[in-house]
């Protein structure tokens, strides 16, 4: 029995990446808020992530991370690497929750966040990137995670919005699976 409901629409996918995209771009450079910077291609990937099979979520994982390589100034493959095991991980971990604003995927996706953001200032400090080791996983690490979670609860609430409507009848209008009455 499948658990999740896959037939979201690919376009409604298709235009929050490509706005993550140009947010990415265009945005996330010259914003710093308390020394933590926005990811909006890790709130993405976080957000797909929960919605998707475990397949996806690892091929979601590797363009989002890839595409902020390329954007950043940091090491090109880091990020790719780090979002690839954290898509893995986060649509394993989410097996049987519903996609969309739960507390339960809020939760499971601002724990991977976290790890994302401190295991990518501790490789930075690792690499001789970042010179304090405290500022990276605690100024920077921290407060991007915050602004991420927030980002990611952004998606989710817009992912949410795609799936089937319930009305006052009791059979479910937008389900793919079909009663036998």
């Amino acid at each position: 029995m499948q658990l999740r409901e896959t037939g979201r629409p690919m376009r409604s996918i298709i235009v929050l990446s490509v706005v993550a995209a140009l947010l990415q771009v265009g945005l996330a450079p010259q914003l710093s808020v308390m020394g933590g910077t926005l990811n909006f291609m890790l709130a993405l990937c976080c957000a797909l992530a929960l919605t998707s099979d475990v397949s996806s979520a690892v091929y979601i994982g590797f363009c989002c991370g890839l595409f902020f390589d390329l954007t950043s100034s940091g090491p090109i493959g880091l990020m790719a690497l780090i979002m690839t095991v954290a898509g893995f991980g986060l649509a394993t971990a989410s097996r049987g929750v519903m996609g969309g604003l739960t507390p339960e995927s809020l939760r499971l996706a601002g724990i991977v966040i976290l790890l994302v953001n401190l295991a990518y200032g501790l490789c930075l400090f690792l690499m001789g990137v970042q010179g304090d080791l405290l500022w990276a996983l605690f100024g920077h690490g921290i407060s991007s995670t915050v602004l991420d979670i927030l980002l990611a609860a952004l998606f989710l609430l817009v992912l949410s919005g795609q799936g089937p409507q319930r009305t006052f009848s009791s059979r479910p209008r937008g389900s793919r699976y079909k009663l036998n009455r």
